[in-house]
């Protein structure tokens, strides 16, 4: 492989992933491009996390899970960033608090008791309570009708990525960042796995 051309300053071109995986085998390149998509999403994660830890009480992994890159059709240097859903408020380090309430009894009697209710912290130094949720198993849970206490509880969520983030130019750099650092990555990993490849059948 010491003789390959070097093609836009990369040994191996993301764009040709077909004739690459013609010449060293489909599995082989399919790993060095998941491996590469996994460096670069790192990346975009952190370069993200920059502009929302300031506000947000958010880490670089629970941005690192809501984020996604695909590859374009026919061209893999246009991989894109799908920024995911909205994140479940269980993830921004959820409590519980025990708070005076007023209930209902079967006969219709309304009296005074306590019940425990979900806290988040959303926002940095700022906890909130959760309108008629609680804190479990790691997440924040709702009754799906709140009239309704046999009802079935529902998983509560936050803001999504896009909506914390605090303009849109940081998604629009982190975009731009990916469409550099990918090649870059697949390259360097295809290389690095043609390497090992070779020394398992010298020896």
């Amino acid at each position: 492989n010491r003789g390959a051309v070097m093609i836009n300053g990369y040994r191996h071109n993301i764009d040709q992933m077909q004739a690459l995986k013609r010449r060293y085998g489909g599995q082989l390149v399919e790993k060095a491009f998941g491996f590469a998509l996994d460096g670069t999403q790192r990346k975009a994660a952190s370069h993200i996390s920059r502009d929302i830890r300031s506000t947000y009480s958010i880490q670089v992994a629970q941005v690192k899970r809501s984020l996604q890159i695909q590859r374009a059709r026919r061209d893999a240097r246009r991989a894109l960033i799908y920024t995911g859903r909205r994140i479940p408020l269980g993830q921004f380090k959820p409590n519980s608090r025990r708070v005076r309430t007023v209930a209902t009894s079967v006969r219709g009697k309304k009296f005074r008791t306590h019940r425990r209710i979900g806290t988040v912290m959303v926002k940095r130094g700022r906890r909130i309570v959760t309108p008629h949720g609680w804190h479990a198993k790691g997440h924040i849970l709702r009754r799906a009708d709140r009239d309704d206490p046999q009802s079935p509880p529902r998983i509560q969520f936050g803001p999504s990525i896009p909506g914390m983030v605090s303009h849109h130019s940081v998604i629009d750099s982190a975009q731009a960042m990916v469409r550099e650092d990918l090649p870059r990555q697949f390259s360097g990993r295809l290389d690095y796995l043609l390497s090992r490849q070779g020394g398992a059948r010298g020896r």
